[in-house]
């Protein structure tokens, strides 16, 4: 017997579904020109049984635009804001820095935890995204492994945070 969406694995009968059903879902803005590490990110959530929704942009001008259309939406109609934003911080065009500033400078975003997730941690570059304002600054597991409790970290520490309203 297998489970609904979990791809063919065993269902365990001992196993209490009841504390995963209660987990509350967190909407991830998750902005990486890499399709690879998008799905790596959700693939690793999925194995760490965290759930979260995700949107994602490739680009730093596309993440803005995106943005922006929440706060113009947001003066008319309730949005879900993201609970979190994973940004990259090196991307083709105009750098994940550019996001944070843009998030930093414009009232309704300033609050959203923005996590940068990085394969560049040059001390420079950690340096400038924590003076712009980022929550926290990972480097980029080399291993699976390191991914599935990275972001069963991060589910952990912003699934149970207070933030305020918007």
């Amino acid at each position: 017997m297998t489970s609904p969406g979990n791809s063919g694995a065993p269902l365990d009968p001992m196993r209490d579904l009841s504390s995963e059903m209660q987990k509350p879902t967190l909407l991830v803005f998750h902005i990486n020109d890499s399709t690879d590490d998008q799905v790596l990110f959700q693939t690793a959530c999925k194995h760490a049984r965290v759930p979260f929704l995700w949107h994602v942009a490739d680009s730093a001008e596309k993440a803005i635009s995106y943005l922006k259309s929440l706060v113009t939406l947001n003066q008319t109609h309730a949005v879900r804001w993201p609970d979190i934003v994973v940004l990259d911080i090196a991307m083709p065009g105009e750098s994940g820095l550019t996001v944070l500033q843009y998030m930093r400078d414009t009232p309704e975003l300033r609050l959203l935890p923005v996590v940068i997730f990085s394969g560049h941690p040059e001390p420079k570059l950690i340096d400038e995204a924590y003076r712009l304002g980022a929550n926290s600054f990972l480097a980029k597991p080399v291993k699976f492994e390191q991914t599935v409790e990275l972001v069963g970290s991060l589910y952990t520490a912003w699934s149970t945070a207070k933030r305020p309203t918007l």
